[in-house]
């Protein structure tokens, strides 16, 4: 069999930064099945709108990390004697489509909390708007790679940075309202409640919304650095798992409530995530489940 060996050097070389991606990609989904599979499992009883947005963003990711792995392996197939040189890529559908369609939905899911919450209709508003632009510049980015861009005779320089180049720092900025706004709200919560029970519970949530939102907005702002300074081949990384960490934020505050029974670490609160409210959450100390301060 003749193969060429330059060819295959070249692409093992250039194939470094899609590896690493896919090899984070595949992590990142193994651990978001493992926790939609505990969601189903164990809130059987949780609106079907959660359920829905659960099984939406677990479907996109599937079909996401399943083309990822195909077009990762296009460039080393045998095509008779040689390696394939000409193929196509859904890198697409992988990166900006799918990354912006489940970033919508995260996004939307705490715009929602917040509003439950707050009811603050100024700072949902922020958070909608910051979201639906991340949406339209992620589909203005698919657009153009999948070549939409040529036949509607559209600049692909201005599509280009309208696309690659807004869409990051729309995401970012969307992710960091968020974390910074939830973070703000809940501490003030927190000081205002006398229940040693609400504290413990508004410091879980504050910790998750906080940690998940900076994970997200680092990756989206890694996304642009590696377009900007190290080159397009090397955003595989940040943009292949950028949607899985928005998914595993969605279940990771929704699998917050998820305990076992009997366990060391069994908190002495429940905590309803489909609609939680001030006014839900535990005002008293139980006599019978105190905690030790």
């Amino acid at each position: 069999m003749n193969m060429d060996p330059e060819f295959l050097i070249d692409i093992v070389i250039d194939r470094r930064g899609p590896l690493a991606g896919n090899l984070l990609n595949v992590l990142l989904y193994g651990i978001l099945t493992v926790q939609t599979y505990l969601y189903y499992l164990a809130f059987p009883n949780d609106k079907k709108t959660t359920k829905g947005i659960v099984a939406f963003v677990y479907s996109i990711d599937t079909a996401q990390t399943i083309l990822a792995l195909y077009d990762f392996y296009q460039p080393f197939r045998l095509n008779r004697d040689h390696l394939v040189r000409d193929y196509t890529t859904h890198q697409w559908l992988t990166i900006p489509l799918s990354g912006t369609l489940i970033a919508t939905v995260a996004q939307l899911f705490y715009a929602h909390r917040i509003y439950t919450l707050s009811k603050k209709k100024v700072i949902t508003g922020i958070v909608i708007i910051l979201a639906i632009s991340q949406l339209v510049f992620g589909l203005v980015t698919a657009m153009l790679l999948h070549g939409v861009a040529e036949t509607a005779n559209l600049p692909a320089a201005a599509v280009f940075y309208l696309g690659d180049y807004a869409w990051g720092p729309a995401g970012v900025v969307c992710d960091l309202v968020i974390a910074v706004y939830m973070t703000w709200f809940l501490t003030k919560q927190r000081r205002r409640s006398p229940s040693r029970k609400t504290q413990v519970m508004v410091t879980r949530i504050k910790r998750l919304v906080l940690e998940t939102g900076l994970l997200t907005a680092a990756f989206a702002t890694a996304y642009v650095l590696c377009l900007l300074v190290v080159g397009y081949n090397t955003l595989t990384i940040p943009g292949l798992t950028l949607g899985k960490l928005y998914s595993n934020s969605i279940l990771v505050l929704l699998n917050n409530r998820f305990t076992i029974a009997g366990g060391r670490n069994e908190p002495v609160f429940e905590f309803e995530a489909n609609s939680y409210h001030l006014s839900d959450l535990p005002r008293r100390e139980s006599a019978e489940h105190g905690i030790r301060e």
